[in-house]
């Protein structure tokens, strides 16, 4: 039978507590690591609620023999007995507080690590289908309601199972009549948060989604910002997020209603109990059965029973939203990204930077259809071979298969004659700097923007590559020079200049081979020849990959490969191809803007 049956079956012999327990069950499983702690934070808990109760009913005993006549000599055993429960409830208190939310603040940790490992190793194919909204709702908002789980459900469950037995055992040795009265109304309390566990589930779904889907448009709306001020569409934005709000507001409200039914009943049937209990130790004490001495006891006993199971139930109210943070967090670890690496080791010995394209084939789905179809060309080392086509001719989809994005369909990518997959894929992408088309600046300084290319490198490195992509000049007349913060994506930077930064970043890595993805598009012309200049110094010792639309770009190159429509339909050096008056270059440049022709 396999898992997906046997939990089938498990939810219908148990039905929502069953499902309960199954959506509960991989953040359990998530704090094997943290057993100690867990251990210790249940041994914590439990003698809190041990030392409290006890204290309690060692004060009512008290109280009891004292309203009956008894000494002082006969009454100081007592008070030695609840001074000592007393005096170590701080200790213990603190100790609650220490061990419970350190395990939790470390399984946190580490659980934000993996995410953010399996993001790394998920992107970018599973972000081709998810939001980033909803990538950080599961990293940072479900992950930190997993610490209501670990803090307030997994200890204090222990506490919930074992106070109310010992309270019970202590009620039947006072008189056994009044544990069998207690018992049913202690069931009662602990089953009300499984009343109506499947409406919290739903609605603790509907509400975190809600968020999580806000939290995207919100998300949308701040980096969208300047296309919805030009395209007028503001108020359909706003009108948009208000509906959410009026869905969450709604979620929100059918959350609380469940919420305070629950808390009613709790709180019925404890003061219920609490009467029934007085009423039946009373009958007791005036029929002779039990002295009257112990009945602020069998008082205390009776509402202590239910301490644990009110602060359980409590915390339970909450556990649709925790159940559907878990299984979020679960389908996150469990799913499978679409490139894995297939090797532990780097080939042995030397890699030539020599690039193979043989026969590749490649659809970014199953069902999708190819949009490389045999795709066959070489690079040799220190080579400069530009990459020419029409939009959609599948140039990107080379470059992303090259770094290993995505595998290819069939046919083979190599690198020095081994196939990228023989690679690990840190290892693969260390020999190759990058400078895509759409560059991505960080909320920091020039300088450390920079640096991401090489963290350990030196500022005068930094200043070098900088210099010479022809950065250097603008970036000292910013305002803090290389000290300036960059607004979040590179917002204050022209777009010429956010691709020479990128192109100093790349510079930086020193890598092999260099991959430039339409670095010059943002470039005006005198830029672009200062780059050019730069690039013919860079690339001398680099196998490079130019994927380029621009003549005075494609001329730099050694040899020019032309896509059109997943295939490669011509191959030579610029002269040669543009020397074919009806070959694919000279009519791909010939029907280009004058801008491109430039």
């Amino acid at each position: 039978m396999s898992q997906a049956s046997v939990l089938t079956a498990r939810e219908a012999r148990f039905g929502a507590v069953g499902r309960l327990v199954a959506s509960l069950r991989p953040v359990a499983a998530l704090l094997r690591p943290y057993r100690r702690w867990v251990i210790g934070a249940i041994g914590v808990n439990l003698g809190i609620y041990v030392a409290t109760i006890g204290a309690a009913v060692a004060g009512a005993a008290l109280v009891g023999r004292a309203l009956t006549g008894a000494t002082a000599q006969q009454l100081e055993p007592l008070i030695w007995v609840v001074v000592a429960l007393l005096v170590p409830l701080g200790v213990l208190g603190w100790l609650d507080i220490v061990v419970t939310h350190v395990m939790s603040f470390r399984l946190l940790h580490d659980l934000r690590l993996v995410l953010y490992e399996r993001f790394r190793e998920l992107a970018p194919a599973y972000l081709l289908v998810r939001r980033s909204g909803d990538v950080t709702r599961a990293a940072i908002a479900d992950v930190e309601l997993l610490e209501l789980f670990t803090s307030h459900m997994a200890p204090p469950l222990v506490a919930a199972l074992t106070i109310p037995a010992l309270a019970l055992i202590g009620l039947a040795w006072i008189d056994w009549p009044l544990a069998l009265v207690v018992l049913p109304f202690a069931i009662a309390v602990a089953s009300v948060p499984s009343w109506l566990l499947e409406r919290a589930r739903a609605q603790g779904d509907a509400l975190r989604t809600g968020l999580g889907d806000l939290g995207a448009n919100v998300v949308d709306v701040v980096q969208g910002s300047r296309e919805i001020l030009a395209s007028g569409a503001t108020e359909e934005m706003l009108a948009r997020i208000r509906r959410q709000h009026q869905s969450i507001l709604g979620a929100s409200i059918a959350h609380g209603r469940r919420s305070g039914i629950e808390q009613a009943a709790t709180d019925g049937l404890v003061g219920l109990a609490a009467i029934t209990t007085l009423v039946v130790a009373s009958a007791l004490v005036v029929n002779g059965s039990m002295p009257a001495s112990a009945l602020p006891m069998a008082l205390v006993l009776a509402t202590g029973a239910f301490g644990p199971l009110i602060s359980i139930s409590g915390t339970f109210r909450e556990v649709g939203q925790v159940s559907a943070a878990a299984e979020r967090v679960q389908a996150l670890l469990d799913e499978r990204p679409s490139v894995v690496d297939l090797v532990e080791r780097p080939p042995s010995g030397p890699v030539a930077p020599r690039i193979e394209f043989v026969d590749v084939r490649f659809a970014y789905g199953e069902t999708l259809p190819e949009v490389l179809h045999g795709v066959s060309f070489t690079l040799e080392p220190g080579e400069t071979v530009a990459l020419v086509g029409p939009s959609g001719a599948g140039k990107s989809t080379c470059a992303n298969l090259l770094l290993r994005l995505w595998d290819v369909r069939s046919g083979s990518i190599r690198i020095g004659g081994h196939d990228v997959r023989g690679f690990p894929q840190r290892s693969l992408r260390a020999q190759m700097a990058v400078v895509p088309q759409d560059v991505y600046l960080f909320h920091t300084t020039v300088r450390e923007n920079i640096r991401l290319g090489r963290p350990d490198a030196t500022n005068e490195e930094v200043e070098a590559v900088s210099d010479l992509a022809y950065a250097a000049e603008f970036i000292e007349a910013l305002p803090d020079g290389w000290d300036t913060v960059l607004g979040e994506r590179g917002a204050t930077l022209s777009g010429g200049q956010r691709q020479r930064i990128a192109i100093a970043r790349a510079l930086l890595r020193d890598a092999p081979i260099l991959l430039m993805d339409e670095a010059v598009s943002n470039l005006d012309a005198e830029s672009e020849r200062e780059l050019h200049r730069a690039l013919m110094a860079v690339s001398s010792h680099r196998t490079t990959l130019l994927i380029a639309h621009r003549p005075s770009t494609i001329r730099l190159a050694d040899r020019v490969v032309v896509l059109r429509s997943g295939r490669v339909d011509e191959v030579g050096s610029y002269t040669e191809l543009m020397a074919r008056e009806s070959g694919s270059l000279a009519r791909l440049l010939a029907s280009a803007t004058p801008w491109t022709r430039g």
